[in-house]
């Protein structure tokens, strides 16, 4: 019997339309497609403990969401624009994923909004600080799973951003990292979450800050939800925490009560004592 040579499957995908592709994803492939779309940009750790982690053993779920990944690569949904960014530990594990443009179209598609989108090649500065934004995403969500905390709300950027009137009577845009709602006991608490990677100066994220309490001035948060939420900012260290702190300390025209300044490794203690 002849036996037909079976063609590769970016080849066989490149043939075929978004609707065809739609139809042959799962549910568990839109969702990493989706967690990769709101993200930007995820490592195959990140996704692993995302969207893979309820698996019996690490392993097996480790080997589950390689083979999900590649597949989804060679239907040219998903790519790997930085094959390694300095710092990060070698391996599968610290590969960097991102929507390609048929990805995003199809996404879009889904959504309603129709086949557009298209996607432009990241620089490492940009990627690196979404990578940090989705640690502590996973921070919360781990935490969540270990009942250290309720994890009532996420959003992520842009669903996370705030339009207001200025002072001025403009139109402004807030655009928090993340805005979360947690809750522990009878406590419910209210986040918007800021993820610094030391990239900017100091007057920079106090500039930000005054941003907040023009923000919180405006009252549409109040409006909306009752209350304002705390405002955390998640710095590399200590010692960008302390300059942070002091500065905060300083700005006369900003409330100290408002923010709160912590570390990656400190985070979770913060947002479980209520921002105390």
């Amino acid at each position: 019997m002849r036996r037909t040579a079976r063609l590769p499957e970016r080849s066989r995908a490149l043939g075929m339309g978004l609707d065809e592709l739609a139809r042959r994803l799962s549910e568990r492939d839109w969702a990493v497609l989706e967690l990769v779309g709101s993200h930007r940009f995820l490592t195959t750790r990140q996704l692993h403990v995302f969207a893979f982690d309820l698996h019996t053993t690490s392993e097996s779920a480790g080997r589950v969401c390689r083979r999900v990944l590649l597949r989804l690569e060679g239907w040219d949904l998903l790519q790997r624009p930085v094959r390694r960014i300095g710092g990060m530990e070698a391996g599968s594990a610290s590969s960097v994923w991102m929507l390609t443009t048929a990805g995003q179209r199809l996404r879009n598609l889904r959504a309603g909004f129709g086949a557009v989108g298209r996607i432009r090649e990241p620089g490492e500065g940009f990627v690196r600080h979404y990578l940090a934004i989705a640690d502590t995403h996973l921070a919360l969500l781990e935490a969540a799973r270990a009942d250290r905390l309720e994890l009532l709300t996420v959003e992520i950027e842009p669903a996370a951003w705030r339009s207001y009137t200025g002072p001025s009577g403009q139109p402004a845009v807030l655009k928090p990292d993340l805005y979360a709602v947690t809750a522990v006991g009878e406590f419910e608490d209210h986040w918007f979450i800021e993820v610094d990677r030391a990239t900017e100066s100091i007057p920079t994220l106090i500039k930000q800050c005054r941003q907040y309490e023009a923000y919180r001035r405006a009252g549409a948060e109040q409006a909306n939800n009752g209350l304002f939420p705390l405002v955390v900012w998640v710095v590399p260290d200590e010692l960008r925490a302390a300059k942070l702190r002091q500065a905060l300390e300083a700005a006369r025209e900003l409330d100290p009560h408002l923010f709160r300044v912590t570390t990656p490794e400190q985070v979770l203690a913060t947002l479980t004592g209520g921002g105390q």
